[in-house]
């Protein structure tokens, strides 16, 4: 009975969507039409705009509107809180050039529907399975599939912390040889930047590129840490500021900071070399311990068995 539903209701859809393209067809050739008369009463500037919204292809006419609809919908109906954190996190992700909010919440959104929808109908082809099951297992789904980008997101901009954070010391070296060998700090930044990759360097050229069409070096240091959100790179880039501010020294700041660096990677490297025998003890009690007791104990085992089968 269920079969038959999902059945008619498919049906029903791609009815509807025959219905609806041939309606809008016939509207598209009577608007050619019309315009064929209205060009005979009004020059041809005026009927340019509406030829050209025509003329242009099917998605960006009604796909791209209706997704940019929902997801200025969503954006409204989304708390603030929730809208600043997961747009910091496309800041650090490094995704700001390529993905919005808007985007974001609908790409949730519709991923979740489409796994709803597409498990639902899956396993109302299953008879044995009750509706309720079935009901539960399509929202866990769809739970999935709205948390993914989320975790996808977050997941994407702890890595890109990371690798800013690793690549730092050997910036801040690269940075104080530089100064050292003569260079102004500017052309430093630009020194190091063209000799290392990786965001890290991507953003320092961003920032250099700022302060070339007018923005003050504070303002452009402190636009990288908004875009990357690393702590240590924030002290660095404090640090500079400060010494700018009060007239001392780059190089000795450059030098007390490379070495501040240095002793941070190490202390995270020894710490990480501490929890390693605590994080192993998880893979050791679910894989390698059975493994041994069945190696062990199994001859055992057996010896046991046959000894009672024979009695």
């Amino acid at each position: 009975m269920l079969l038959l539903i999902n059945t008619g209701v498919f049906l029903l859809v791609v009815l509807a969507v025959i219905l609806g393209y041939s309606l809008f067809s016939k509207h598209r050739r009577g608007v050619s039409e019309r315009l064929a008369e209205i060009k005979k009463i009004k020059g041809d500037d005026e009927v340019m705009d509406e030829e050209d919204a025509l003329s242009r292809p099917f998605n960006e006419r009604m796909v791209k509107p209706f997704l940019q609809n929902i997801g200025q919908t969503l954006t409204n109906l989304t708390p603030g809180e929730i809208r600043s954190n997961i747009e910091k996190k496309i800041i650090y992700a490094g995704k700001q050039q390529s993905m919005t909010f808007p985007r974001f919440i609908t790409i949730q959104v519709l991923l979740a529907v489409f796994l709803f929808a597409l498990f639902m109908f899956v396993l109302s082809l299953l008879p044995t399975l009750p509706i309720g099951s079935a009901l539960i297992l399509s929202l866990l789904m769809g739970l999935i599939g709205f948390m993914f980008p989320i975790l996808s997101l977050s997941s994407t901009a702890r890595k890109r912390q990371v690798v800013i954070q690793k690549s730092l010391p050997d910036f801040l070296d690269l940075l104080l040889v530089s100064v050292d060998a003569g260079l102004g700090f500017d052309m430093a930044l630009k020194r190091v930047t063209s000799q290392m990759e990786g965001p890290l360097a991507q953003e320092t050229a961003r920032a250099l590129e700022e302060m070339r069409i007018g923005r003050s070096r504070e303002e452009a240091l402190r636009g990288i840490v908004h875009r990357t959100g690393v702590p240590d790179l924030s002290t660095f880039i404090s640090a500079i500021i400060q010494a700018e501010q009060l007239g001392t020294n780059i190089a000795n700041t450059l030098r007390i900071q490379a070495n501040t660096m240095r002793q941070k990677r190490r202390q995270r490297a020894e710490k990480a070399a501490m929890q390693a025998p605590i994080k192993m003890i998880f893979p050791m009690a679910f894989f390698i311990f059975p493994v041994m007791f069945v190696v062990i104990l199994g001859p055992i085992m057996l010896q046991i068995i046959r000894v009672v089968f024979t009695m």
